[in-house]
């Protein structure tokens, strides 16, 4: 008799990346429904210093006849929606959620959708709304910071003839004020534009550092053609003796030849300032020259230091290497939104897997990174879980250690342009998967 014994162990250094892991598996709660309604557009979460959320999103009245107002609740079971704002017989659009402490603020544009706008900006429960400009044109869509002692608020308007022209305005006003004063462009459609005559800009987002003194913002430039659109940066200084911000030199995060669009900003608690965005590439389609295939990557890069990370001119990092869709009926693109808090900085985007040109099913996909963006979670984690096409996340992450997000839900039927409700789920941030070695072991009989 002989015995024979072995050991064998493997340890994997790199491990292979298993996409999409439940988010139901770190114990994240049940998706909720908090409209009812079937027809919402493009949710809108804040968060409170108690970790409270709060949802709002634009939809048509329960009235025959009534127009799109806006709507909000309360993120939680059992919660019935209010009328933040109905207008009558102008539609109502856009809606943006902030909190400073347990105070809400809230903007939004309303008018003829097709036509122009205002937008609107009201303190929850404190008065009546305000006319922060008014007309609007095209896709304007008002972002608002909380400030020091004010608040801040950005957002697009182009020239009346032309809806792909924008500027970028900007305006602020004190917490105490009344009005606001007349905002003023800060970077017109062609400055950053590679064909001037063409140029416009459009989904701006913004973020303050931890003093408050300095903004970081971020666009999506178009220029003539389709293939042109990128990403651009700028930072801000606050001047106390001016009452506004001045601008440093316009940046180009986006590489060369790429088509980026769809970005978001964040600043975590080391003032490190985080960017996403949407790298579109075509992939030709067989059975139609004329409309290719559109496989999406969610790309990011980050300023540390002074540093880019990766540097400028080279292609962003993807946080995840698998490509998503979008199906053909809306949006047609992946939409980003990203928070950060300490060291934590989460981004959550939707899409589905697939070859170019298959079917599928979006969900709200989210991946983590737990010290300012430098590692990130092996996993992808799939953040809806549900078994309607999910879109437009609206992420915030708490104190608490939970993250909270909202999206829009499809609710069943033929015709998906319509019939979409206001879902919101909470949960842990992801944990980190422990890959564990494997150990083999003989043994003597």
């Amino acid at each position: 008799m002989f015995g024979l014994s072995l050991a064998l162990a493997l340890v994997f250094t790199t491990p292979v990346m298993a996409t999409d892991s439940p988010w139901g598996n770190d114990g994240a709660i049940n998706p909720i429904n908090l409209s009812s309604n079937g027809d919402i557009r493009q949710p809108s979460l804040a968060l409170n210093s108690n970790n409270q959320a709060m949802v709002a999103w634009s939809n048509l009245g329960d009235q025959p006849g009534s127009t799109r107002g806006i709507y909000m609740s309360q993120a939680q079971a059992g919660a019935t929606p209010v009328t933040l704002a109905a207008t009558g017989t102008q539609e109502a659009w856009a809606p943006n959620l902030v909190y400073r402490g347990t105070q809400l603020y809230a903007s939004w544009v309303q008018g003829n959708i097709s036509q122009s706008g205002a937008v609107m900006q009201q303190d929850v429960g404190l008065g009546t709304p305000k006319t922060v400009m008014a007309p609007t044109y095209g896709d304007t869509s008002p972002k608002l910071l909380v400030g020091e002692d004010r608040l801040h608020i950005f957002f697009t308007s182009a020239l009346p003839t032309e809806f792909t022209k924008a500027n970028l305005y900007y305006s602020n006003r004190l917490f105490s004020a009344e009005q606001w004063p007349a905002p003023t462009i800060i970077i017109t459609h062609a400055q950053a534009s590679p064909t001037p005559r063409y140029g416009g800009i459009w989904h701006p987002q913004a973020a303050l550092s931890s003093d408050k003194r300095t903004v970081h913002l971020v666009w999506e430039q178009a220029g003539g053609t389709l293939d042109v659109i990128s990403v651009w940066y700028v930072q801000g200084q606050w001047q106390t003796a001016s009452n506004s911000f001045s601008w440093g030199t316009l940046t180009r995060i986006s590489p060369a030849n790429q088509m980026g669009v769809r970005p978001k900003i964040a600043v975590d608690g080391a003032n490190r300032v985080h960017i996403t965005w949407v790298e579109q590439q075509f992939i030709p389609n067989p059975g139609d020259p004329n409309k290719p295939f559109t496989m999406q990557y969610i790309n990011y890069r980050r300023l540390e230091g002074g540093q880019w990370s990766p540097a400028l001119g080279q292609v962003g990092m993807r946080l995840d290497n698998q490509a998503v869709q979008v199906n053909t009926y809306r949006p047609t693109w992946s939409t980003i939104s990203m928070d950060a808090l300490g060291n934590t900085v989460c981004v959550a985007w939707h899409g589905y897997r697939g070859d170019p040109g298959d079917s599928g099913v979006e969900e709200i996909l989210m991946r983590c990174s737990k010290d300012g963006g430098k590692k990130w979670d092996d996993w992808v984690t799939n953040a809806s879980q549900t078994t309607g096409l999910s879109f437009f996340p609206s992420m915030k992450l708490g104190t608490n250690g939970q993250v909270y997000l909202a999206w829009e839900e499809h609710q069943g039927g033929a015709v998906y342009t319509t019939n979409y409700d206001a879902f919101f789920r909470q949960g842990p941030v992801p944990r980190e998967k422990v890959y564990l070695p494997l150990t083999l072991r003989g043994f003597r009989p």
